[in-house]
Parts: C-alpha cells; sequence; structure tokens
C-alpha cells in the first residue's frame, strides 16, 4: 500500500483536510483523513501541495485540437462552415488523428484524468487505447453526413467495430447523436435504442444558440437556412416543437443523458431537467467566444439540475484545462462557493459520464485518481481560494495511483 501526505487534501464530498492523508492499495483508495494507520505503507511525503481529484473534462472534440486559433469568433454556423472546409482540405484526416493523441497528452498536463471526448468518425477509440488517460469515446452520429456514422445503420456498424478496443473502467464507448438539427428523429430514435441495448452512454449539443429554438419552436431564421445550404435531413421534415417536446417524445428523459452547454433554455425547459437525471455540462470560455447570453447554470443547480465543467474544443477555447475553466469562472462569479466549483469540475463531471462510483472524489474503493497542484504561499489560506487565486499549473497526476510524469517529493 501507498499513503500520500500533503498539505491539503480536497476530497470533494467534505470539507478540505489540513495535513490530509491519502491510503492507497493497488489502484483505489482505501481512507482519508489525517495521522492514518500507515503500517506498512510506502510514504509519499509531497510536501507543499495541494491534492484533489482527477480533474474531469465531459465534453470535449480532441480532434479539432489542429484548428486552434484558425477559425473566427461569429455565429455557430458561420464557424460551422468554417469548420467543413477546413476538415475537407487535404491532410485534414492526418491533421485530426495526430490532434488526438496531442490533446489527451494535453488534457494530462492539465491535470484531467478523465474526457468524454466526441469524435466524428470514432476514431478516438483506437487512438485513445494505448493513452493512460481515462475515457469516454463517444462516437458522434450527424445524419446524411459524407462519411459514417451518417445514419443509424453505419452508427451500429462503427460501433461494432470501436467495442473491440473498450478497456474496463479505462476505455469505455458512448453515443453522440449530434443534435436535434442535425439528427434525424428516426436516427435518433436509433441512436437511443443502440445505446439501451448496450448500456452506452448518451450526450448531445442541446440548445446552444437561440436560432435552434427558434427552429424547433417555429422553423425558419439562420438554423433552417444553415440545413437548407448543406442539404441536411431536417431541412424538410417534421420535428417535436419545443425542446422539451424533444426529450419527451424521444425517451431520453427516461434516460441520464449528458446535455452540452444548454445556453438558451427557458423556465419550462428548467422544470423538465429539474425532474429527471440528466446531466448539463456548460463551457464557460467557449460560451465567451460565440458570445452567448448569460448562462442560467446557477440556475440550474438551485432546481437540483447536475450541471458539470467542459472545455469543447481547441476550436473554440484556449486551452483543454479545466483548471483554466475554474479560474475564468471564478474571476466572473467570485461570490460563488468555490467548493461548488470543484465540485462540478470533479464529482459532478464524473457522474454525468456515468462513472460516479469510480472516480471524482475521494472516497474509499474508488480509484486512486488524483492530481497535485502547488501551495501559493501568498495566497488564501483557504485551500480552494488558493487554486482558484494563483497561477500555478498541476505538478502531475496519478491514475489508478500511477503517477504520469514524475512524482514530486518534499524537499524537508
Amino acid at each position: 500500500m501507498d499513503l500520500y501526505r500533503a498539505r491539503w487534501l480536497l476530497p470533494i464530498d467534505r470539507e478540505p483536510i489540513e495535513s490530509g492523508e491519502m491510503l492507497v492499495d493497488s489502484e483505489r483508495i482505501v481512507a482519508v483523513g489525517d495521522n492514518l494507520d500507515a503500517t506498512g505503507a510506502a510514504v509519499h511525503d509531497l510536501g507543499d501541495l495541494v491534492l484533489l481529484p482527477g480533474l474531469v473534462n465531459p465534453h470535449t472534440h480532441l480532434e479539432l485540437s489542429c484548428y486552434r486559433e484558425k477559425l473566427s469568433t461569429g455565429s455557430l454556423w458561420e464557424w460551422l462552415e468554417q469548420l467543413v472546409t477546413l476538415r475537407r482540405q487535404p491532410g485534414a484526416a492526418q491533421g485530426e488523428r495526430a490532434a488526438v493523441l496531442d490533446g489527451a497528452a494535453q488534457s494530462l498536463a492539465a491535470g484531467v484524468t478523465c474526457v468524454g471526448d466526441i469524435s466524428r468518425t470514432g476514431m478516438n477509440v483506437e487512438l485513445l487505447r494505448g493513452s493512460p488517460i481515462r475515457k469516454v469515446c463517444f462516437v458522434e452520429l450527424f445524419s446524411g453526413a459524407s462519411q459514417p456514422p451518417f445514419d443509424a445503420a453505419s452508427l451500429r456498424q462503427v460501433f461494432q467495430v470501436a467495442s473491440t478496443h473498450t478497456e474496463p473502467d479505462r476505455l469505455m464507448i458512448g453515443l453522440s447523436p449530434h443534435a436535434p438539427y442535425s439528427v434525424s428523429w428516426s436516427d435518433l430514435l436509433g441512436a437511443i435504442e443502440l445505446a439501451d441495448t448496450h448500456r452506452l452512454p448518451l450526450t448531445m449539443h442541446f440548445l446552444e444558440t437561440r436560432d435552434e429554438r427558434q427552429w424547433l419552436e417555429g422553423g425558419g431564421g439562420p438554423l433552417a437556412n444553415f440545413l437548407d445550404r448543406f442539404g441536411l435531413p431536417n431541412a424538410q421534415t417534421d420535428r417535436p416543437r419545443t425542446a422539451g417536446d424533444v426529450l419527451a417524445r424521444s425517451g431520453l428523459l427516461d434516460r441520464a443523458p449528458l446535455l452540452a452547454h444548454v445556453n438558451y433554455a427557458d423556465d419550462d425547459l428548467l422544470n423538465i431537467l429539474s425532474q429527471g437525471p440528466i446531466s448539463v455540462v456548460w463551457c464557460p470560455r467557449t460560451h465567451a467566444f460565440f458570445g452567448h447570453s448569460p448562462h442560467r447554470w446557477q440556475e440550474m443547480i438551485s432546481l437540483g439540475i447536475n450541471v458539470c465543467l467542459g472545455t469543447d474544443s481547441l476550436a473554440s477555447s484556449p486551452s483543454l484545462s479545466i483548471l483554466d475553466e475554474l479560474r475564468y469562472l471564478y474571476r466572473q462569479t467570485p461570490d460563488v462557493d468555490p467548493g461548488l466549483l470543484f465540485d462540478m469540475a470533479t464529482r459532478r463531471s464524473a457522474i454525468a459520464l456515468g462513472m460516479g462510483d469510480h472516480f471524482g472524489s475521494f472516497a474509499s474503493g474508488k480509484y486512486a485518481d488524483f492530481v497535485a497542484i502547488p501551495w501559493d504561499p501568498a495566497g488564501s489560506g483557504d485551500p480552494n481560494l488558493n487554486i482558484l487565486e494563483s497561477e500555478y499549473p498541476p505538478v502531475t497526476t496519478w491514475i489508478g495511483g500511477r503517477c504520469n510524469g514524475r512524482e514530486p517529493r518534499n524537499p524537508h
């Protein structure tokens, strides 16, 4: 067994522990506290560091890392058209394959121990198999796309191939019907059925723009023009007339999907979301990149909705660091409980990916996934604020009790 000792431990599901200790047996946590019985354990005195559960990024597109700073801000539809153009250029596929691995390495360096990564073709499954980072690899369905999966049948075929690369609790497969406007009704139902059959997590972009809500409720607008321009199936189709109807008629309300963004929820939708096991992942810096209206994440949390934080991709966010998202959000909302912010980046995110029993907090039986962040001697005595108000990057991470990099040592 191994005993890890640091200036502070942030268990997340309880108060911070000064001079905290964590006992690890192989991959899992045995006990957390102070003055633990460490008889026979190898002691790792890490000194002036804060240990907290590994950060979890439940919404990203690692394959888009190669398009960093190559797309200009504007409406989502303009951005998507720029992205489509870039992805059709010679060599784009090779660049995206390299970007998946580079994005995973950047995530680990930023203290992220698990990602919910969406890939347009599902190539992330094979590519990330050897990476130490935990991952839920979502295969994205876009109805009418030029390459598979482009309908429910091809999604099933891509999943069957991808499923041969899974690793228990290390590499899981999920499904991502892209959005209500980009997935036909029959394809959405087919994706949900496939997820039900194999007990797969589901994620979906939802109400990312005001245009999407307008299109659902009455049709027309910039989104309708976008669908017509690309000849997508939903350009001419019957559909549910509200966001709530999409969730109810598809059966998603009876499941535990992870909805990405939900930037334009009205009161009726908030009430609907609060009635079920739905999670919402919000990406603050991508939200700012597109100039969206203020997000209602605090209201969602007050209603009992599980809200967590993601980065989205490097094509719309300056980094893949959840810690950077936390610090950005803290600067925007300094009156918010800092413990809640860390909860949104760890425990709540693990729950959103269906992995809440395995990591996300320091609890007996969970995997020993954790990150070390330097203590700022000139900063706040509150360990949460000490991290949020500093600029120190993570020192290193441990996944399943194994250090990824060089383990820090107490010089004293």
